[in-house]
């Protein structure tokens, strides 16, 4: 080993005779010229680093070379490194370089630095088994060609020009990314590397978005580190709360803000739509996935006990699919007016789904209420959960389909997703969703009703509807379709029946 550091050189052809050189550093002198490295067919490791070095390799290839430094010199173009098969780090740190150039047949190399240089794009490192790469400080606006750099683990792209992130796909093991002052402003394209755990972009337009670092975290929850800060269990959890929050977390948040903004507004009380400690609202509610006959039963429902029920319709921002209209169905109405009813204490309960907002107004419940009827509305399980919270007591029913070819055929039937979209499965996992919190919580749902035969779920709804009255079949063939069996009964007393609990299995 020859060690020879900071001593004024600029001639070290003496070396020669060193031909059983292993290791060689030569940092801080004035060494233009390394020719003599090619006496030295044993050498493992080269240093020269801080020199006046403008010749790229300008030796004869030692057989077994695998780390050189080269750093801190005025070498403006690299050459073909064929010859180099054994390299494994190459640290080529404040040069000129222009381009990246000769390192195809580099087939050892695992570590290469090329920092604050003059590159301006990233090309020729294809299928390179390089663990770390580092272009800092150069001129690069785009990640690009990184993609058969399948075993790449750290990254280092920091004080270039960069605005996207797109460009880091198909690297499964990459763990570190080091982008700091750059131009970037979004994260989005980098939600797919799951091993990331080291993320930094500091200095970056992206840390003006509001809530940025509980974005980021939320994004990428596997991080232990998100600008050279420990991203710490408390973030994680701040992060799925706000923009995934737990089913019950969501519903607790929509009845705070709704309870909030009720008690803002001056309230008409009505006798005959408030609730009293014997006789709540008398509601009934259906639920189940999207498509699985909610809003069909609850209307046919609402024609044949006109006696009893009338539909409350539901405000939302989704547009009316095939069939549905306006008041009858839904309210539609724009976000800005959904957001001014929501301030205005409008709602019930209000709750998102599929990218659009729905809510149960008040008047939706009082104008039924003020004919003296029980009032049929439908929603998702979201929706349930919120009014769970409120005072109302209604009775749900749970319309859930049990053959998911047959769910999938509605689906597409209705229009709602095509064969090539990926919400498809979203929609469909919403089963098991229902199905879970049907099992795990005995008694949240009054009745689970099969809902794969229309006519049959209808029947089965209407059986218990009956029971729920104590209504029975009318004899004679007359329109009417049941009779009270008892004139005690009331329909105010209609949400304090009991229910025989039902168990899809």
């Amino acid at each position: 080993m020859f060690y020879l550091q900071g001593r004024n050189l600029n001639n070290i052809s003496l070396l020669c005779r060193y031909v059983h050189l292993q290791k060689l550093e030569l940092p801080h002198n004035r060494i233009k010229d390394l020719s003599c490295v090619s006496h030295m067919p044993y050498l493992i490791t080269l240093d020269a680093s801080h020199n006046c070095l403008s010749d790229f390799f300008g030796f004869q290839p030692p057989k077994n070379l695998k780390e050189v430094n080269l750093s801190y010199n005025q070498i403006s173009e690299m050459k073909d490194l064929s010859a180099y098969s054994s390299l494994g780090r190459l640290v080529l740190d404040h040069n000129s370089v222009r381009r990246i150039h000769g390192l195809q047949s580099c087939i050892s190399l695992t570590h290469l630095s090329l920092a604050h240089n003059k590159i301006a794009r990233i090309h020729g490192l294809e299928n390179l088994p390089l663990r770390e790469l580092c272009l800092s400080g150069n001129m690069i606006e785009k990640i690009e060609n990184l993609g058969t750099l399948r075993a790449l683990q750290s990254l280092d792209l920091s004080s270039n020009r960069i605005h996207s992130l797109c460009g880091l796909n198909n690297l499964p093991l990459l763990g570190s990314i080091n982008l700091e002052s750059n131009l970037i402003k979004e994260a989005s394209p980098i939600h797919d590397l799951y091993l990331l755990r080291d993320l930094n972009l500091r200095g970056n337009p992206v840390q003006d978005q509001p809530d940025y670092r509980l974005a980021i975290i939320f994004l990428l929850q596997q991080l232990t580190s998100l600008d050279q800060q420990p991203a710490t269990a408390e973030e994680k959890v701040s992060a799925v709360n706000m923009y995934d929050p737990p089913l019950e977390e969501a519903a607790a948040r929509d009845h705070m803000t709704q309870v909030l903004y009720q008690t803002l507004q001056p309230q008409g009380i009505l006798d005959s739509t408030m609730p009293g400690l014997d006789a709540p609202y008398p509601m009934l509610v259906l639920t189940g996935p999207r498509a699985c006959g909610k809003r069909e039963l609850a209307h046919r429902l609402c024609q044949e006990f006109t006696e009893f029920f009338a539909y409350g319709a539901c405000h939302t921002t989704r547009e009316p699919y095939s069939g549905e209209e306006d008041g009858p169905d839904y309210h539609f109405i724009t976000e800005e007016q959904f957001q001014n009813m929501i301030h205005m204490g409008k709602f019930i309960q209000t709750m998102q789904y599929g990218g659009h907002w729905f809510g149960l107004s008040w008047e939706a419940v009082e104008s039924v209420a003020r004919e003296g009827l029980a009032c049929c509305v439908h929603m998702e399980l979201e929706g349930v959960l919120s009014l769970k919270k409120s005072r109302f007591e209604p009775r749900y029913v749970l319309l859930i389909p049990t053959s998911t070819e047959s769910y999938t055929h509605c689906l597409r039937h209705r229009q709602l997703y095509t064969q090539a979209e990926m919400q498809l499965d979203a929609a469909v996992s919403r089963i098991d969703l229902y199905g879970r919190v049907n099992r795990e919580r005995p008694g949240f749902f009054d009745i689970v009703i099969p809902s794969d035969d229309r006519a049959q779920a209808y029947a089965v709804l209407r059986q218990a509807v009956m029971e729920y009255l104590n209504l029975e079949e009318s004899r004679g063939g007359d329109s009417s379709p049941a009779t009270p069996a008892c004139s005690s009964n009331s329909k105010k007393g209609f949400a304090h029946l009991h229910l025989p609990y039902h168990i899809l299995h």
